[in-house]
């Protein structure tokens, strides 16, 4: 993992969890990234909120960044302003370093939490710099006194750019109850834009993972059931985005012959078997080890000596055309 750090203002402050291109794993070139908004009333970034979401996201493949934007304790007279333009910076910086990033085009999306989602809400709303996919955890999205600053109206101003919306929070919760969940929720059905909503029946405000990790020690801040809302997210983001490429499976492939199929069952092919030989003699002696049963022609390049990516593309189109 690389870890780095930027400025982005004079109080905001990007940090990114990036994952590099790996020749084990060879079928990522690029990766779907998640932008973090903590909450805190815009009075404060929740470290709750912030690295635990984003190294859960990390670990499922995704470039991860936590935006520490500013709020009140920063600046005394800070305006809703300055941490909307925060975002749109951090945006920015994301897709306009996607390449040394390795974040796959059209794929940012972005997550905020009670005030956090506030604050998501109110770029994916207004901003010209919108993220791909957006996120809300138990969201303010109605006027509340409990805020530190007051964002623009949100509601009336949801639109065709407004994007897909996967929403979550609990009944329970008296700080930002379901009423502002399913307000936006009301707003993205009337504009035809595309949203999924979960309201959990337990809960506190402020929940994050829901985990023993993120509870600060308080019981009532862990909730297996609330926590499912992580994998439901994973899920509902693969589905929009894509998943990554499995050979075979989801790259157009399947069912046809190609270099990912086994080598034992090229060879029992006769016009498949003259194809691989030109391309690997040595696959008839490979496939008789120990593990050979298992091993494909892709496998095969990454240890016999001559074979480029080029041949072996030249194989995988061969096989395909038989």
């Amino acid at each position: 993992m690389i870890l780095r750090n930027e400025k982005l203002g004079t109080y905001a402050e990007l940090t990114a969890y990036l994952h590099e291109p790996d020749h084990e794993m060879e079928n990522i070139e690029k990766f779907p990234s998640i932008l973090v908004l903590p909450g805190g009333g815009f009075r404060f970034c929740s470290s709750r909120e912030g690295e635990p979401v984003a190294m859960s996201y990390f670990a499922q493949g995704f470039q991860a960044f936590v935006l520490k934007y500013t709020t009140v304790t920063d600046k005394p007279d800070a305006v809703i302003g300055d941490p909307m333009e925060d975002v749109q910076n951090a945006l920015t910086f994301i897709r306009s370093h996607a390449e040394e990033l390795h974040v796959a085009a059209g794929q940012v999306a972005m997550i905020g939490f009670s005030g956090g989602a506030h604050l998501a809400a109110a770029v994916a709303t207004h901003g010209p710099e919108r993220p791909d996919l957006l996120l809300l955890g138990y969201p303010g999205i109605l006027h509340s006194e409990l805020r530190a600053l007051e964002c623009p109206d949100i509601i009336e101003c949801v639109d065709e750019k407004t994007p897909a919306t996967y929403i979550f929070s609990d009944y329970a919760d008296t700080v930002t109850p379901p009423a502002h969940a399913l307000a936006f929720a009301s707003a993205l059905d009337a504009a035809k834009r595309e949203f999924e909503i979960h309201i959990f029946h337990g809960g506190v405000h402020g929940m994050s993972l829901a985990t023993s990790f993120t509870c600060s020690g308080d019981k009532s801040q862990v909730d297996p059931a609330f926590a499912q809302w992580f994998p439901m997210s994973v899920d509902w983001l693969k589905a929009k985005f894509g998943d990554f490429v499995i050979y075979g499976v989801n790259d157009g492939r399947a069912g046809k012959l190609n270099i990912d199929c086994f080598v034992k069952d090229l060879l029992a092919n006769e016009k498949a078997a003259a194809i691989l030989k030109e391309v690997l003699p040595q696959a008839e002696q490979i496939v008789q080890s120990p593990f050979g049963a298992r091993v494909t022609p892709r496998m095969m390049a990454n240890f016999v000596p001559d074979v480029d990516k080029q041949k072996l593309q030249e194989l995988d189109q061969a096989l395909l055309a038989l």
